[in-house]
């Protein structure tokens, strides 16, 4: 089912924006031009390198993935299935800390329902499922802290920090912000030994970070590149300078926990706080565990521990000044997992059946015991959730003008060469706007047009092109004649119960080639 919902975002919104270049243009060129040193200099990255450099190895990776694919399907669906894979092991990775949760922490005759719970309340959430496909540094990070949050359930404390150390080193270094509290807290309650995180913190390092300089020397021509090493430097702020992250804006510190978070969990932001208090033991519970008190602090410090590893997480992380959800993401799987605990209460008449026979445990009562009148009011939650998803997507959806110009561009002159009247390939310029939101390679046709997004260009410099998306809505007194436009979404309007959308780009064409509509 989430795979489904995943496959549903990708072909709804199959492009991708500026955040997820590098990874789209990598793959693109190492399937289309090879690896050899020849070929290197058609990259992407070497005429735009962007801000900070980014790590070739998830590239490479997927590329020896779809390089097969790609011979068997058309060009214009590579970006599909680009996203199908990585959104397929997305759902793999987050599959098996669910199994990890669910056999932790449920009740064995309650795996099943704990299991479809915590499905229900990924899919019925717009952020996780639209992320779990788009090839994101934050993406290909959180499939290996899922894995490690998997082995970390289990008290698997090798491959939980080889793992932990695997994605920061080459993915994300703020991956360390997650490792602190999930690694404090195992060592505090004796479930891992200080040697042992040593010892396979120090093997996996030196295994990543000699992965990724081996793979990103090579692809960047530079000796002893490791590029998630100059983000760290980039990002982080220094007594001798300020964080360079802060370009991008700022946010207050509370901005995770009463912005980010409930945008990003919906429906289950009601229900972590009330696993939270059904953590707390009642005077009912203090008297029937009188006798033995350790049995009543282990059924609720599993739910206790469970929550303060991300609640650490994201504290720490608000201390950065520029902040954004995908910096978050390791975290949204753990409150998924902690709502699920009294969400699993609450629908088990619905999933399980009404409960004819009273458990002879707290645990399992806890986790099944519900009555209907609170299962029909968690499906209510579910929906409403699943509804605020479903204006979300198509509000995404909406937001990316650029690749829907070009493609715009493509069914309206075809394929240039093969036509008399212009027989020549006609040349592209790619405006900002539009190269920031939705324009790749994968949906360029290098056969018919010749691109180029050149930055800063005068209006007297765009005269140049045949064909320009831009900003500006009137080119006409530099020989241009108004061809297309292409809105986007600019906002909800909650009392109109509608989306409006406003123009972005603006087609112009040369004035005489904006009547020729050419059949490829």
């Amino acid at each position: 089912l989430t795979f489904a919902v995943v496959c549903i975002h990708v072909l709804l919104c199959p492009y991708t924006k500026v955040e997820e270049s590098f990874n789209t243009q990598a793959v693109h060129d190492i399937t289309r031009f090879g690896i050899q040193p020849s070929e290197l200099q058609h990259y992407d990255h070497f005429e735009y390198p962007g801000v900070v450099p980014r790590t070739f190895v998830a590239p490479v990776a997927l590329s020896i993935i779809l390089t097969p694919i790609f011979k068997l399907v058309s060009f214009n669906y590579h970006i599909h299935c680009m996203r199908f894979v990585i959104g397929f092991v997305s759902v793999v990775c987050l599959g098996r800390f669910r199994r990890a949760f669910v056999t932790r922490m449920a009740p064995p005759s309650s795996y099943r329902c704990w299991s479809i719970v915590f499905t229900l309340l990924t899919c019925c959430q717009s952020h996780l499922p639209f992320y779990l496909s788009r090839p994101l540094a934050n993406t290909f990070a959180l499939c290996l802290t899922n894995l490690a949050l998997a082995k970390w359930m289990m008290d698997s404390g090798g491959w939980c920090v080889s793992l932990l150390a695997f994605a920061c080193a080459i993915f994300r270094a703020d991956v360390v912000l997650f490792a602190i509290p999930l690694l404090l807290q195992k060592l505090l309650l004796g479930s891992m030994r200080w040697s042992s995180v040593i010892k396979w913190g120090m093997i996996s390092s030196i295994l990543a970070v000699s992965l990724t300089v081996t793979i990103d020397s090579y692809f960047w021509n530079q000796a002893g590149k490791w590029p998630e090493l100059e983000v760290f430097g980039y990002n982080v702020p220094t007594l001798s300078k300020k964080s360079q992250s802060m370009k991008w804006g700022t946010q207050p510190f509370h901005w995770y926990f009463t912005s980010a978070i409930p945008r990003a969990l919906l429906c289950a932001t009601l229900f972590v706080p009330v696993a939270l208090l059904q953590a707390v033991p009642t005077l009912e519970l203090i008297a029937k565990h009188i006798t033995s008190p350790a049995t009543l602090f282990q059924m609720n410090a599993r739910v206790l521990a469970l929550i303060l590893p991300p609640m650490a997480f994201v504290t720490l992380y608000s201390f950065l000044p520029h902040k954004e959800l995908r910096f978050i993401f390791p975290a949204l799987p753990m409150f998924n997992a902690i709502a699920t605990i009294p969400l699993s209460r609450y629908l088990a008449p619905f999933i399980e059946g009404p409960n004819t026979k009273k458990s002879k445990t707290s645990a399992h009562s806890s986790s099944c015991g519900g009555g209907y009148i609170e299962a029909i009011c968690a499906v209510m939650c579910l929906a409403a959730s699943g509804f605020v998803t479903g204006v979300f997507t198509y509000a995404s959806s909406l937001n990316y003008p650029g690749g829907y110009a070009l493609a715009k561009v493509h069914n309206h002159f075809g394929c240039p060469p093969l036509n008399t009247a212009i027989n020549r390939k006609l040349s592209v310029h790619v405006g900002n706007i539009a190269a920031i939101n939705g324009v790749t390679r994968f949906g360029e046709r290098t056969d018919c047009y010749i691109y180029s997004k050149k930055e800063n260009l005068s209006r007297i410099d765009l005269t140049e092109f045949d064909i320009v998306l831009s900003e500006y809505e009137s080119l006409e007194e530099d020989g241009f004649q108004l061809l297309l436009r292409e809105e986007a979404f600019d906002r909800i309007d909650f009392g109109g119960m509608k989306i409006t959308q406003k123009t972005k780009i603006f087609i112009h064409a040369k004035q005489g080639l904006s009547q020729l509509t050419i059949a490829s």
